[in-house]
């Protein structure tokens, strides 16, 4: 894997000049991957949305790891992993899920069934004449994503603005608990909890963008939640 890497970085030198001004977490390393494998980019980008918000160190209850998901032990032997721990490099990893996603849109007919089987499983997906609703809802999900990219919907950076109130609780408590969970997954605000007195008494979620703006990652994490800045 040492040389994958290394091809890796080779790649992104001689692109370094070449990068979009928008800016997306990991960019270089998508954009590599997406050449080395055929793979369009904003499908790659929107697969790590979905699958991660694109957070190099997610692991999920099914034993997948990394922005893409790789799954341990089986997919990522597949790819010629042989340590769990090399899932958590984010060039390597994006370049692991590119290769495994043109693998399925070589196999299965049209980007959903790629998709489904990315989600399902390859092996189960051949086994179905029809889609699972679950594989149907993850590759909508991807899909609508791509959209956003491409249509230009997730802008890298929003300005720096005035405080916001997210939602109002009647328990301080639990307006602490958002507060606090929010604030440890977005990069580009600061997430506080303030009394409130009208027009009734309660505890307000509030959210103070930062100098440098929301990051497309933190529109994500807000999106995903129900909130659209």
């Amino acid at each position: 894997m040492k040389g994958c890497v290394a091809v890796i970085l080779l790649f992104l030198a001689a692109d370094a000049l070449a990068l979009p001004s928008r800016a997306y977490p990991y960019q270089g390393c998508f954009e590599v991957a997406a050449q080395m494998h055929k793979v369009p980019m904003e499908l790659l980008l929107a697969v790590a949305a979905t699958e991660s918000n694109w957070q190099a160190d997610a692991r999920s209850h099914a034993d997948a790891h990394g922005i893409m998901q790789i799954q341990w032990p089986g997919t990522a032997r597949h790819l010629g992993v042989q340590r769990v721990a090399e899932l958590y490099n984010p060039c390597l990893n994006i370049s692991l899920g590119a290769k495994y996603l043109r693998e399925l849109l070589d196999d299965f007919d049209g980007v959903r069934r790629a998709l489904a089987a990315y989600n399902y499983g390859p092996t189960r997906i051949k086994a179905s004449t029809e889609l699972p609703a679950g594989a149907i809802a993850y590759a909508e999900k991807v899909l609508t994503h791509q959209r956003r990219i491409v249509d230009g919907m997730l802008p890298a950076r929003l300005e720096p603005a005035a405080e916001r109130t997210l939602v109002t609780f009647d328990s301080h408590t639990r307006a602490q608990h958002l507060a606090k969970t929010l604030g440890e997954r977005l990069q580009g605000a600061t997430v506080s909890v303030q009394r409130v007195k009208r027009p009734a008494r309660g505890s307000a979620v509030v959210l103070a963008v930062g100098q440098n703006g929301l990051t497309v990652q933190d529109q994500i994490v807000l999106a995903n939640m129900g909130w659209s800045l």
